[in-house]
């Protein structure tokens, strides 16, 4: 499973995330931030505050967040 190297979050709410298998994956948020688990980062201020956990968790301190599997999941549908 790739690891997450660096993410870059964006003002459309699209995140660039860099793997270390040389990928590149453009995540767009929109949808998600109208759910209950991912509501409060419709704050962009909120949205830009993550980090990366252990290469594979994308963490929005004390709100949420989500591993890197899930988000290749979403890719895939």
């Amino acid at each position: 499973m790739p690891r997450i190297i660096d993410v870059i979050p964006h003002d459309d709410y699209t995140l660039t995330i860099e793997l270390n298998n040389h990928h590149k994956v453009v995540y767009d948020m929109k949808t998600r931030i109208q759910s209950s688990r991912f509501c409060e980062l419709a704050d962009i201020n909120k949205f830009k505050a993550l980090r990366v956990e252990y290469g594979k968790t994308l963490v929005w301190d004390g709100l949420c967040q989500i591993t890197i599997d899930e988000i290749l999941s979403n890719l895939e549908r």
